[in-house]
């Protein structure tokens, strides 16, 4: 029995396209998307490493403080790190405008926080 050629090429796309479908989904382009806000609250500088779901990875950014910035994405983790920050620093993550996490630097100056947008 002889296939089309059109359908063995069809037979080998189809996984192309559903795992394309998958990787968009986690994105947001297709799904539930989330306002995800962090924020860094201190004087001085520390550096920051911030991870949207779905970005690559980061490194960290001597930055002026207060610090905050704002994605939409899709379903994963998000994460803010600071370090070399003063006494009293705060980092928060806020999705969708609810607080998910916050965490004061310890006395190494240190915090990190996380939050996961799930369906």
């Amino acid at each position: 029995m002889t296939r089309n050629p059109r359908s063995r090429k069809l037979l080998l796309l189809l996984p192309v396209l559903a795992l394309s479908a998958t990787s968009l989904t986690g994105c947001g382009l297709f799904g539930k998307s989330w306002d995800v806000r962090v924020e860094v609250r201190g004087e001085g500088t520390a550096k920051v490493v911030v991870q949207f779901a779905g970005e690559t990875d980061a490194v960290p950014k001597s930055t002026p403080l207060p610090f905050e910035t704002a994605r939409n994405v899709g379903f994963g983790f998000n994460t803010v790190s600071v370090s070399d920050a003063g006494p009293g620093t705060v980092c928060r993550i806020l999705v969708d405008g609810e607080l998910r996490q916050e965490s004061k630097v310890d006395d190494q100056g240190k915090a990190a926080c996380n939050a996961n947008n799930q369906d």
